[in-house]
């Protein structure tokens, strides 16, 4: 489910480009910085059913008992984060509310296994918002997930994971919020 008015705010939110690590780094490492926007619409979308949840891809298989959860390395500071900008711009526009803003550095599971950290732990904490980020890593790609819940009875879900590029935004929408969120590799330190 997409709408205009969300979707009519990507231009605006992706402007800025994000410099590029070499491709050495990332098959050194099996750390990644990622950092996540999630913002909801001020006035939810007129005419759409909200309650249902938007459509979702890759969570389709079964989650995997007894795999241990992704390592939380590290929070980033305010400034090792790239999307300031856009949650400034969301704030000023006066359509978006900023929900949470946070980033961090973890170890990614085998895909598909399915298992993600809680947003409580990753410093994205807001009213009524509860869920997971997943990242897992296959032989050739690298998956980033989210499986979002925002607010009460019925309340709205955002549940997708999908392949994902290094240090490029991806946004996963539903109508009434949505999220940025961009994933780096981290170079070894070299002793």
């Amino acid at each position: 489910m997409k709408t205009l008015s969300l979707l009519a705010c990507l231009p605006l939110l992706l402007l800025a480009p994000l410099p590029a690590l070499p491709a050495a780094a990332a098959a050194n490492t099996n750390a990644y910085q990622i950092e996540v926007l999630i913002f909801r619409a001020v006035a939810p979308p007129a005419n759409e059913d909200l309650s249902k949840p938007a459509e979702g891809r890759g969570f389709g298989g079964s989650v995997a008992s007894g795999i241990a959860p992704p390592t939380l390395v590290r929070k980033l500071d305010a400034s090792q984060m790239q999307l300031g900008a856009q949650a400034s711009r969301l704030r000023n526009s006066g359509a978006w509310q900023v929900l949470a803003h946070s980033g961090w550095i973890q170890t990614a599971t085998d895909w598909p296994k399915h298992v993600g950290l809680d947003l409580a732990d990753l410093g994205l904490s807001a009213p009524d918002l509860r869920g997971s980020i997943y990242l897992e890593r296959g032989q050739q790609y690298l998956h980033f997930g989210v499986d979002l819940h925002l607010g009460g009875e019925p309340g709205w879900s955002l549940s997708e994971l999908r392949k994902v590029k290094y240090n490029e935004k991806n946004y996963f929408d539903h109508p009434g919020f949505g999220v940025i969120a961009i994933v780096s590799p981290v170079r070894r330190s070299v002793p």
